[in-house]
């Protein structure tokens, strides 16, 4: 090399390049403390569940049903969620639903019947459901896609966290105050939030007025050079101006969509036992106190807390050896779900709370490492319209929400009345988990919903 090549036109050695500023991982907290508070407010009632059946004089199938309202309205603005964030750009959107649930959590303490109870908490689902959209475009057009996993992972398990220090705190002050006081209380964590998000985040890195050229060219550089790959690759355009060229026709002919719908479908199924009738199934089950049943119900989470973080950093590392979005991501999930199915069903042989516990808690940590692949897996074939796809693809999480927590609520009063045999709830979920890994095996990451040109013809 030229000797002369380290010498600008004076003579002079370069200026080195300016560092990378590191906006983004403030982004990254904003998102965790987020997703954390939204399950705060979110799976408080699960704790308080006997309690509120008590004081309000209904059974677990009528709870069932307010836990399937939350779902059903949940499921209702998916899209609608992802649409607003489409539209109006994140820094709008988040902050309205943040204020939204929480006016709505404070709706919930007031209820002095079923029915109230009933709807409080599907209005509630509604406002929560653009969370998860506008995150997964958050995450989009802040992060670099041979970094998404990781930070997917990191969402994903902040929102555990927040179920975890829910089933924890709760347990704990339901024992000095009344349940009405613990969702007021809870409800000011996501208004702070909502504050703070507004005035310290923009929708783009290139708004923000502490991002510098530097980490622009480093969140933009991963996914320039993985677009140079494919020649059929174009510009895309912002989010907010490519939302009117979504087509429902285009959607419904995509296998690749509902192969996803139907793995979140069944995931959120397996899911759903451990953030709602988890407590009741400990007490009525294994003779567990209320006061031990929350506190007990969060180890399996914390499993999928470890087992998010392990599955995000997975996800990152097979793809950057690899270059194989498909082994990356379908084939990370399927061998996790093979294995927490395989797990949870070794469950139904133990004898007392602590080793169902641990044993599950151990099938939960394989569940959450195949969480990083449903969010990266999802955004990689939502491309322009990753806030509404990730939308639909949570939209059939819910729906299980809304179909099985009813009839799990169902089946636990059947087995509490006749004296059944309680392993078929564990059955139930290891059919789920089963279901789920089968799905991974049609989805194709690399193939977008909606490419351009079937958005043309549809």
């Amino acid at each position: 090399m030229d000797p002369s090549d380290n010498f600008n036109a004076t003579g002079t050695s370069p200026a080195p390049a300016p560092r990378s500023t590191f906006v983004r991982y403030g982004v990254l907290a904003l998102l965790a403390t987020a997703a954390s508070s939204a399950y705060l407010t979110r799976y408080c009632i699960a704790v308080a569940n006997t309690t509120i059946q008590e004081e309000l004089s209904f059974n677990n199938t009528q709870m069932g049903w307010v836990l399937g309202a939350f779902s059903f309205g949940y499921l209702l603005c998916q899209v609608p969620g992802g649409w607003l964030g489409n539209r109006f750009g994140t820094r709008i959107s988040l902050p309205i639903l943040s204020i939204l649930w929480s006016a709505f959590t404070v709706w919930t303490a007031a209820v002095s019947s079923l029915s109230q109870l009933f709807a409080s908490r599907f209005a509630f689902g509604l406002a929560q459901a653009g969370l998860v959209p506008n995150a997964a475009q958050v995450v989009k057009d802040w992060f670099p896609i041979g970094r998404r996993g990781f930070i997917s992972s990191i969402i994903a398990i902040s929102m555990s966290f927040g179920a975890v220090l829910t089933m924890q705190i709760t347990a704990m002050l339901l024992v000095d105050f009344h349940w009405r006081w613990v969702f007021r209380f809870y409800s000011l964590v996501g208004i702070v939030w909502a504050l703070v998000f507004y005035v310290c985040f923009r929708t783009f890195p290139r708004q923000h007025p502490w991002v510098n050229q530097a980490e622009r060219e480093l969140i933009d550089g991963e996914d320039a050079l993985v677009h140079s790959r494919d020649a059929a690759t174009v510009e895309e355009p912002p989010h907010h101006e490519a939302h009117d060229r979504l087509r429902v026709g285009g959607m419904l002919r995509s296998g690749n969509l509902w192969a996803v719908c139907i793995q979140s479908f069944f995931r959120a199924a397996g899911y759903n036992l451990f953030v709602t009738f988890f407590p009741a199934f400990l007490e009525f089950a294994y003779g567990v106190s209320r006061e031990n049943a929350g506190p007990f119900t969060k180890w399996p989470l914390i499993g999928v807390m470890v087992g998010g973080l392990l599955g995000g950093l997975l996800v990152d590392v097979i793809l950057r050896w690899t270059g194989n979005k498909w082994l990356s991501r379908s084939g990370v999930a399927i061998g996790a779900l093979v294995v927490t199915a395989a797990v949870i069903l070794a469950s139904s042989w133990t004898t007392t709370a602590g080793s169902l516990v641990a044993v599950i808690s151990i099938g939960a940590l394989f569940s959450g490492i195949a969480m990083p692949s449903a969010w990266v897996g999802t955004i990689d074939i939502g491309g322009r319209h990753t806030a509404v796809i990730v939308g639909i693809m949570n939209m059939a999480g819910c729906l299980s929400g809304v179909i099985v927590t009813p009839l799990l609520g169902m089946l636990i009063d059947a087995i509490k009345d006749t004296d059944g045999n309680w392993n078929l709830v564990i059955y139930l979920h290891v059919v789920f988990y089963i279901a789920a890994a089968v799905s991974w095996m049609f989805i194709n990451p690399n193939k977008e919903v909606l490419a351009p040109s079937e958005a043309a013809r549809s």
